[in-house]
């Protein structure tokens, strides 16, 4: 009797210390250590020569280069077959401000059509599933969670600046040697390059008391005729995650050079739910860093 009691006291104890270890190891233990953050940037060009021309830019002294580990934003083009979502946020904002003038006058027969059509998925594998708006990291949000909608159109409508890029996205900050940088690409095509390339990390400073948002961008001007006397090269986008969606107007059968190469690599200890300003001659960024409550996983807590 005493023996089978000692056998089930020695039992509980392995069984006590292995669920210990389960609950050490499992991704509930780490969850509650996790500090979500929503970020929102815009990043846009100052277009005039005098901001440009107050820093000398030499060829010889660029060493551009895209981080090992690096992701983009997901976006719901990804999953659903829908040509371009961009019509449908450029209605979003002619809707809300009818001074916007859009760049085609079909839009609005585009939308008409893109959601007469309906959404339809690009997989049909059984392990398909839509996006989670409120619990998915690193995906673009919708244009109605934005904060920058005024920002952005004040941005577009003047002639001394242009916006080149905006994403709105959730993420776990870690330190910096977990951070993953996210690619950043905006402005016009040119072959497989943009005007606007780079990267942006956000990561926490040492103390982990405030969130540190490093830029590594770059902005080139190109042209279709080789400059012989300056050698300005460009970086490759690695191919597991450069955008296949082109919104540039450049023509795809000529061979463009960088002729210009604004480089802007920065690093800013930002404070929460404060906006944030990063200044350059060529370039301008305003980002926004606003802490995250992760919502519980339930059957329907999607925002689409």
């Amino acid at each position: 009797m005493i023996i089978n009691k000692l056998s089930t006291f020695r039992a509980k104890s392995v069984l006590l210390k292995f669920l210990g270890t389960l609950i050490a190891i499992s991704p509930i233990g780490t969850m509650a250590q996790e500090r979500w953050f929503q970020i929102e940037v815009s990043i846009f060009s100052n277009e005039t020569d005098e901001d440009k021309s107050e820093e000398f830019w030499q060829p010889d002294q660029l060493e551009l280069a895209f981080p090992e580990k690096m992701r983009r934003l997901d976006r719901l083009t990804d999953i659903l077959m829908i040509d371009d979502l961009h019509t449908i946020n450029n209605i979003e904002a002619l809707k809300a401000d009818p001074m916007i003038v859009p760049e085609k006058p079909q839009l609005m027969e585009r939308e008409e059509s893109i959601l007469a059509m309906s959404p339809q998925t690009r997989k049909t594998n059984s392990g398909f599933r839509f996006f989670d708006f409120s619990r998915d990291d690193f995906l673009q949000l919708p244009p109605r969670l934005s904060e920058f909608q005024q920002t952005n159109q004040t941005l577009e409508r003047s002639p001394d600046h242009r916006l080149l890029f905006h994403g709105l996205w959730r993420q776990v900050v870690t330190n910096s040697s977990q951070a993953e940088p996210v690619y950043v690409q905006g402005g016009l095509a040119y072959g497989v390059q943009h005007e606007l390339q780079g990267s942006l990390t956000i990561h926490f400073n040492e103390n982990q008391d405030r969130v540190i948002a490093d830029t590594n961008l770059w902005l080139a001007e190109f042209s279709i005729v080789e400059n012989s006397e300056e050698n300005w090269e460009l970086p490759i986008p690695p191919e597991e995650i450069a955008d296949s969606l082109n919104y540039g107007t450049t023509n795809p059968d000529l061979n463009y050079h960088p002729i210009r190469i604004y480089h802007m690599q920065q690093d800013r200890d930002m404070r929460s739910n404060e906006f944030h300003y990063l200044d350059h001659p060529a370039l301008g960024v305003v980002i926004l860093v606003k802490p995250y409550e992760k919502p519980p996983l339930t059957p329907n807590n999607s925002d689409f």
